[in-house]
């Protein structure tokens, strides 16, 4: 394969949604940027453990989670 086919694949793959936006628990700083990012509250991979708190790196506890989920919906 030519390797401007590989530069054009690589191109396409990140301006796909969601893949080009995928990071992992390290990358964020904070909670509120990880419920930013999932507002709806689905975390996915995000919480491995399924115990309602996702990257535990920078969420402390599920009510902070909870907290900030109220504070994302009453900003819509």
């Amino acid at each position: 394969m030519h390797p401007i086919n590989f530069i054009l694949i690589f191109i396409l793959i990140l301006t796909i949604p969601g893949i080009s936006t995928a990071k992992s628990c390290k990358a964020y700083r904070s909670c509120a940027e990880v419920i930013a990012d999932y507002p709806d509250g689905k975390f996915g991979r995000k919480d491995g453990d399924k115990d309602g708190i996702p990257c535990e790196n920078v969420c402390r506890n599920r009510d902070q989670v909870r907290e900030l989920l109220k504070k994302e919906k009453d900003e819509k």
